[in-house]
């Protein structure tokens, strides 16, 4: 009788033993890889709209376009060419081109415009102001839509217009004009430019 007792206890240890493995097993097809809701755009296109002020229907256009990224074939980048003292209209349109149908990416960086700013620098030595137009819930720019003013016209080659795209989620100030050293960089594009 001790021996067939002892057999019950050694089955049912082994049982529970058994289901504690079975139970414990990891299934990695269950496994949720962590979705990083910081994630940066993927930018291929960044196309500027441009309008003069007092003749909206007079549109142009500037683009920056590199569908293979970093390290394949050299981006191509249209020249900004505006006149002299005059005021302009500027919408910038971000593109995703790799996927189909097209993601416009300015859409995401509108609802997330707590996290993104556009800085605007010039790179060489000419008259050009920049004005933002869009704003988040802190008042603090975004930059997607912008009045440039230009000055007078010059003829060197080598000045630009320099967009950056920053993503600073969590860091973004809450006041003020924001700061260009924070964050990620999304895109950075110089775009030469002439003034006539």
């Amino acid at each position: 009788m001790k021996n067939y007792t002892n057999s019950i206890v050694n089955i049912c240890l082994l049982i529970a033993a058994l289901s504690t493995f079975v139970s414990c097993k990891k299934d990695d097809k269950d496994v949720a890889s962590p979705v990083n809701p910081n994630e940066t755009e993927l930018v291929t296109t960044v196309k500027l709209i441009i309008k003069p002020v007092s003749n909206t229907a007079a549109e142009m256009y500037a683009s920056y376009r590199d569908l293979d990224g970093d390290g394949g074939n050299a981006p191509i980048i249209d020249t900004i060419r505006l006149d002299a003292n005059t005021e302009y209209h500027v919408q910038v349109l971000v593109l995703d081109e790799t996927k189909n149908p097209v993601d416009t990416t300015s859409k995401e960086i509108e609802a997330e415009k707590d996290e993104h700013q556009f800085f605007y620098s010039k790179i060489g030595t000419y008259e050009l102001t920049t004005n933002y137009l869009d704003f988040d819930d802190n008042n603090v720019p975004v930059g997607l839509s912008m009045n440039i003013q230009t000055g007078s016209a010059f003829v060197q080659k080598t000045n630009k217009l320099q967009v950056v795209l920053k993503h600073q989620p969590g860091l973004k100030p809450i006041t003020g004009n924001g700061n260009a050293s924070l964050g990620e960089t999304d895109l950075e594009v110089n775009f030469p430019i002439l003034v006539k």
